[in-house]
């Protein structure tokens, strides 16, 4: 499926109407199997479901090592993702008992919660960036999108360290870029724990603890973050930054790792 679809549209400019033809990013159900059982069903733009898939269960804390992943298989005809892991609970929906229903796009799902997060330790990465760094590799990021550019209907999201942009990853919910991007960078084996997640949208509780599960040390985002993820970095030492747009950048936890000029 194309990533994007023409809609026939009447816009409107001011005193102007005119009938034109207008770009808007595809959406579809995708559907996840863990060990012959099904898991949940998310919607998703057509794109990288086997990234989607891995990074949803590294996510979930499903998935830990990459000895525990047997097999994957993907339908793209269906968009559908069959994964077999191995030792995990015989009774897979012990694991998936409880879900909450997210702020993300589409109302998304997520099985983890605050106390899920406790047993993790706080991140303590020595990572450091300077405020120089961030806004280019938020200038990069902004132009990276052919999609949104195209239909300025999908998130973004990427892997970078203090120089450049290493992963990217695209959706229409904020979510699945950031899963996409986390699975993408498993399967490439590219470590993730010194490195810097760039994300287009809204920072809320279920994206934090993406970050913290995959134990990620720096979060930017060009939107706002709600209390509950900064509360989440706090407790589990993730620096988050909000607003980072041209000049300007918001620091909302554990600023020790941005330094303001280059050294």
């Amino acid at each position: 499926m194309k990533p994007f679809h023409e809609a026939f549209i009447i816009r409107f400019k001011g005193d102007q109407v005119e009938e034109a033809t207008d770009q808007v990013a595809s959406e579809v159900g995708f559907s996840l199997r863990v060990n012959d059982r099904q898991v949940v069903t998310l919607l998703c733009s057509p794109s990288e479901l086997e990234a989607m898939a891995i990074g949803f269960l590294l996510s979930e804390g499903l998935l830990k090592e990459r000895s525990a992943l047997m097999d994957i298989q993907v339908n793209e005809k269906e968009f559908s993702v069959a994964v077999t892991l191995k030792g995990l609970h015989e009774n897979i929906d012990d694991a998936f008992h409880k879900k909450t229903i997210t702020s993300g796009c589409g109302r998304g799902i997520t099985f983890t919660n605050a106390a899920d997060l406790k047993s993790l330790p706080a991140n303590r990465t020595d990572l450091a960036v300077s405020r120089e760094e961030i806004m280019q590799l938020m200038k990069k990021f902004r132009s990276i999108s052919r999609l949104f550019l195209e239909t300025g209907g999908v998130h973004s999201a990427a892997l970078a360290d203090r120089a450049e942009i290493l992963l990217f990853s695209e959706d229409i919910g904020r979510h699945n870029a950031v899963d996409k991007l986390i699975g993408k960078a498993f399967l490439e084996g590219t470590p993730v724990s010194d490195k810097i997640l760039l994300s287009s949208g809204r920072i809320s509780g279920e994206i934090m603890t993406k970050v913290i599960r995959n134990r990620i040390p720096v979060l930017i985002s060009r939107t706002a973050p709600t209390c509950m993820s900064i509360t989440y970095a706090e407790d589990h030492g993730v620096t988050l930054v909000g607003f980072a747009r041209g000049d300007r950048m918001n620091i909302y936890t554990h600023p020790q790792r941005i330094y303001l000029s280059e050294e």
